[in-house]
């Protein structure tokens, strides 16, 4: 099956043409490329016609000695032009080449920026990676090695066939004739090839992927002496790699035999011919049948390199059309048309009548209505799984309700863009992501303009100013990948910091305290509550004592909203919050529950 799919595809392929659209800003640097290719192709062609020259010119034995002389600057003078001629074409493709892999990558990069995090739920980081750097790489080599060469075969093809069927026009055709072998050598081997060079570039992503998470996770792996079998894993994902090149190797090893089986006969052919018109007075002369054989070896010369090139298509191919494929995934959540810029702080966000289900799960928000208000904290408590974390993603709009609306000041949200209604948010993860960097840098994600003593305001906000400035460098120690040089509460407090400092409209605080100790979250808890005035702010918490001062608190079971009101109310309802408070206060065990 794999074979038949491959075969309705073009010769040489389909996605690494569509990818030459990038060469667009550069038609005139391609142009002059191929310009200069063209004049060194001729003063390279140049010697092998005036060899037989030369050889008529001397078996005549009429020649002055000065003619030999100009015959030998005009060779000089050929080589010369040629090695300006095709230094100067190699740089500007090469040239060319490069600027071409960059607005790839960033093309990429960019559009990677406009999906949605689901998509980045559905596949492996390392996979992505794969795509990003190994396929854009592979496709570089293509454009600055493949694409040279493929030039330079083109030109010199119909330049040397052209001048031979000039010369001779019956050994021309008789060295054209074993041609259709390897175009029917070349169809059968792209059909056989093309499955097995989209399954290697399939098994790097794979191996990226997985040597990515291992990676990552090297910590869990040893402390549960998972060492051999993921070893294992790996050396099965490796295999499968080793295995599709291997085959691929082996289909190329069967193709290369029958172009040169295809140049030995045109060589041969020419060979026997040509001496037996010369031989009998019914052709060319010496001269020029010297000519004739010296271009013809540089035509079947090509057939070698032609070899090669469509094994480098094959290749870039397969890589093509992974980034191809990377480009063409459209994001589920997206700027509808005419979504106005969201230009000012919202004065009220409600949720009303609220659902949503995952693709491939079932209903996990069912009907929420909250209001959130300016100057009041509103906070959303509920068990593991209840749906809270869902509600944080609506709202930052990484999905959208299913059923229901979330309006802004009585507009339905999506009626802005996401940028300016982004722009507008401070939000902190319960896993709080930092980047490899200072914290400085870190805290000045959102607002990269902001001075160092604003930077170190919001990090007293968030109980992050003492123990940075306890660190090595202060603000501008680095704190590793991810951040992992930090504890969990402290990359907490850092992630906090970075979202005070960029004064947000709307604050969103998921988990934002969970990591750190009781003490330090009533301080942070006390200037958070100062710092709600002027802002809407939703804090998800599983620690009741994070929303203790909420104006209103929603408990959410199930994705259902069951219980609503403040921290007193709750308790005096004696429902599900006044149960949780009783566990986490120590008034009551689970088990009583």
């Amino acid at each position: 099956m794999k074979h038949a799919a491959a075969s309705a595809h073009p010769l040489f392929g389909r996605h690494v043409w569509t990818l030459y659209a990038f060469l667009r800003p550069y038609k005139a640097a391609l142009a002059a490329g191929l310009v200069l290719n063209i004049l060194a192709r001729v003063c390279d062609l140049l010697p092998l016609a005036l060899a037989g020259r030369v050889i008529d010119v001397a078996a005549s034995g009429q020649a002055a000695p000065a003619v030999y002389v100009h015959y030998g600057l005009a060779i000089l003078a050929s080589f010369l032009f040629l090695s300006v001629f095709q230094s100067g074409s190699d740089y500007i493709l090469a040239a060319m080449a490069q600027k071409t892999r960059h607005d790839i990558r960033m093309a990429l990069y960019g559009h990677l920026q406009s999906l949605d995090p689901a998509f980045f739920e559905d596949r492996q980081t390392g996979d992505i990676m794969s795509v990003v750097v190994a396929d854009v790489d592979t496709l570089e080599s293509f454009l600055t090695d493949a694409s040279t060469s493929i030039i330079r075969l083109v030109v010199t093809f119909l330049g040397i066939y052209g001048y031979l069927f000039f010369l001779e026009w019956r050994l021309a055709l008789l060295l054209f004739m074993p041609l259709p072998l390897a175009i029917f050598a070349v169809r059968r081997f792209v059909t056989r090839v093309q499955p097995r060079y989209r399954e290697t570039r399939r098994a790097v992503g794979a191996i990226a992927g997985l040597l990515e998470n291992n990676i990552a996770g090297m910590g869990v792996i040893q402390a549960y002496t998972a060492e051999d079998r993921l070893h294992a894993a790996v050396a099965a994902r490796s295999a499968g790699y080793r295995d599709e090149a291997i085959a691929a190797e082996g289909e190329r090893a069967r193709f290369i035999p029958a172009i040169y089986a295809v140049a030995g006969i045109s060589f041969g052919a020419v060979f026997a011919g040509g001496g037996y018109l010369v031989a009998g007075g019914h052709g060319p002369t010496v001269g020029d049948y010297t000519t004739f054989v010296l271009f013809a070896a540089r035509l079947v010369l090509p057939l070698f390199v032609f070899g090669m090139l469509i094994n480098q298509i094959q290749r870039a191919e397969a890589a093509a059309g992974r980034i191809a494929e990377l480009l063409d995934v459209v994001p589920r959540v997206a700027d509808k048309p005419g979504a106005a810029v969201l230009d000012h702080r919202p004065r009220a966000i409600e949720f009303r009548d609220v659902r949503f289900a995952y693709p491939s799960r079932g209903p996990v928000i069912n009907g929420v209505r909250l209001t959130l208000r300016q100057g009041e904290v509103t906070g959303v408590v509920g068990p593991t799984g209840a749906g809270k974390s869902t509600l944080v993603k609506l709202l930052l709009r990484y999905y959208e309700p299913t059923g229901g609306a979330i309006l802004l000041d009585g507009e339905p949200l999506d009626a802005f863009t996401l940028k300016s209604w982004r722009g507008l948010l401070g939000y902190v993860s319960q896993e709080a992501f930092l980047f490899h960097g200072t914290v400085a840098e870190n805290i000045l994600l959102g607002r990269p303009e902001a001075d160092l003593a604003a930077v170190r305001r919001a990090a007293a906000v968030a109980g992050a100013d003492d123990f940075v400035m306890k660190l090595p460098q202060g603000y501008d120690t680095l704190i590793g990948e991810r951040g992992m040089k930090l504890s969990g509460g402290e990359r907490q407090r850092v992630s906090l910091a970075r979202a005070i400092l960029r004064d947000p409209a709307v604050l969103i605080l998921d988990e934002a305290t969970s990591a750190v100790d009781t003490r330090t979250e009533a301080v942070i808890q006390q200037n958070l509550h100062a710092f709600r005035e002027g802002r809407l702010t939703l804090a998800v918490a599983h620690r009741l004592s994070t929303v203790r001062q909420c104006a209103e608190i929603l408990v959410v079971v199930d994705g259902y909203v069951v219980e609503r009101g403040d921290h007193e109310a709750l308790i005096a309802a004696g429902g599900v919050y006044a149960g949780m408070w009783a566990v986490q206060s120590g008034l009551e065990s689970p088990l009583d529950l």
